[in-house]
């Protein structure tokens, strides 16, 4: 049971006694110092007089980095994960137990096993996108977070656009925030090579991404006539030319779509989902994105391609890596994988449609983990599981995430103060859409669109979203029943 005591009060009288009682254990001494020197840890919403003392929290997870490791870490967000859960379990007493499944397929079946049976065998689970909101939620498997006591969806450690790509009516049952480092780093991003950019004499983009005039036009013209012939043969290939941009389908496609602002769906006054195609806007937009990818032949693995040869989704990135092309385009994470690049480069939000857009837009990859609570959960282990996700979340936020700016993503990647910057923005701008998180799996235009025509090499996508407009309204009234709502 909930046991109370005055954690707060008592926070630098165990300090104390922790720093004086584990000098001979590094990493409990560690720990202690790092909670010690931080001032704030956890969010001052939630109840200190809650203890959790005796009981066992257990999450299932897709991704191992979003649990943590079981020991400090020489990898500093790896270990930032490990204090936070060493707080966490030390502050309120509690028990970590961190259940790591890679198969989200399986995973998804473990849940719905427990659901059946009702077990409560996971008080929290991390699951694919996707999946989690096709699979669990839409088959009935999922707690309503928004019943859930103690978390506040309103708070910075929350990402408050999930309420347009999960939420319908008052229930969301998929969330996303900082106690998630992994789906940060599904955020969609430009990185571009700022040697090549000196050799031309070209200012770096920064001073237009921080007033807000970074757009899709600003990127046309920076990789417009930039593919090179290099071992003129007469043809532009990957392995060894020139590109002005590179990407793949399954990151770039959707991260200029949904980053200019595109959607088939507007929310009524109850937050329910409206299917509203207006396809001039969305056509507008595809032309632009139809020019950059392929009138101007950037290097764009398709997913055709990709099942022929699958090292070819790692290309794009590979290229720009050897300084091969200006600009690449896909998440956040991929710039780890460059900070070996013999070339310095900077990093870049993904670009708005044009200036009159409001914000930027950080599209969040399907294949990004979600967090979602098993519907076979008692009353009890709700209060426990709405009281550990404002935890995690909250002190993810304070012990976390500023590691994931600093030593992962800025220190590692990025090379200059500049793109620090970039990152911050970047990543408080994340976006989810109704369309692609609940129809993705059906391959319909509200979802796939993009790609369809991209891959066709169409220049128009209007035909093939009026054809099918009957069929996403027959699946949109299907969404409904499943929530439990009147299609009016």
């Amino acid at each position: 049971m909930f046991k109370r005591a005055l954690i707060y009060s008592l926070c630098a009288i165990i300090l104390l006694a922790l720093l004086a009682g584990c000098v001979d254990n590094p990493q409990e001494q560690e720990s202690a110092q790092t909670n010690e020197e931080s001032e704030t840890w956890i969010s001052a919403d939630l109840d200190p007089s809650v203890d959790l003392s005796g009981e066992e929290f257990s999450i299932l997870s897709m991704k191992a980095e979003d649990l943590g490791p079981e020991e400090s870490s020489s990898d500093p967000l790896e270990d930032a994960v490990y204090r936070r859960n060493d707080a966490l379990q030390y502050h309120l007493g509690v028990k970590l137990n961190n259940i790591h499944n890679a198969d989200y397929a399986s995973l998804s079946e473990n849940v719905k096993m427990d659901v059946s049976a009702g077990a409560g065998e996971y008080h929290l689970v991390y699951q694919h996108m996707v999946d989690a909101c096709t699979n669990l939620a839409l088959g009935g498997n999922l707690y309503t977070l928004t019943d859930l006591d103690y978390v506040n969806f309103d708070n910075p450690w929350w990402d408050q656009d999930c309420k347009n790509g999960f939420m319908f009516g008052d229930s969301m049952y998929l969330v996303c925030g900082d106690l998630l480092p992994s789906t940060m780093l599904v955020s969609a991003t430009i990185i571009f090579n700022k040697n090549l950019f000196d050799e031309r004499g070209w200012e770096y983009p920064y001073d237009d991404a921080r007033e807000g005039t970074w757009t899709l036009d600003d990127l046309l013209e920076l990789t417009k006539d930039q593919n090179k012939d290099l071992n003129g043969d007469g043809k532009i290939n990957y392995t060894e030319d020139f590109y002005g941009l590179t990407g793949w389908s399954l990151d770039c496609d959707y991260n200029f779509y949904f980053g200019s602002g595109c959607t088939m769906f507007t929310f009524d006054d109850r937050h329910l989902p409206q299917y509203q195609a207006n396809t001039d806007r969305l056509q507008e937009v595809y032309e632009k994105i139809y020019e950059l990818l392929i009138t101007q032949q950037a290097f764009h693995v398709k997913v055709a391609e990709y099942l022929n040869d699958q090292t070819l989704d790692a290309a794009p990135r590979d290229i720009f890596k050897q300084g091969r092309a200006l600009f690449f385009a896909g998440y956040l994470g991929a710039a780890v994988n460059m900070r070996d690049m013999e070339n310095d480069f900077g990093i870049l939000p993904q670009p708005k449609y044009d200036e009159k857009q409001e914000e930027y837009l950080s599209f969040v990859n399907g294949s990004a983990s979600v967090a979602v609570v098993p519907k076979s959960l008692s009353n009890y282990d709700l209060k426990i599981t709405g009281y550990m996700m404002e935890a995690l979340a909250s002190s993810s936020y304070y012990m976390v995430t500023d590691t994931l700016y600093d030593k992962v993503a800025k220190s590692k990647t990025a090379r200059d103060p500049e793109s620090a910057e970039m990152i911050d923005i970047i990543i408080r701008h994340k976006v989810f859409d109704f369309g692609y998180s609940h129809f993705f799996h059906t391959v319909l235009p509200c979802a796939s669109v993009i790609q369809t025509g991209l891959n066709s090499k169409s220049p128009s996508i209007v035909k093939e979203i009026t054809k099918n407009e009957k069929l996403t309204i027959r699946e949109l009234k299907k969404i409904y029943e499943a929530y439990g709502y009147d299609y009016d």
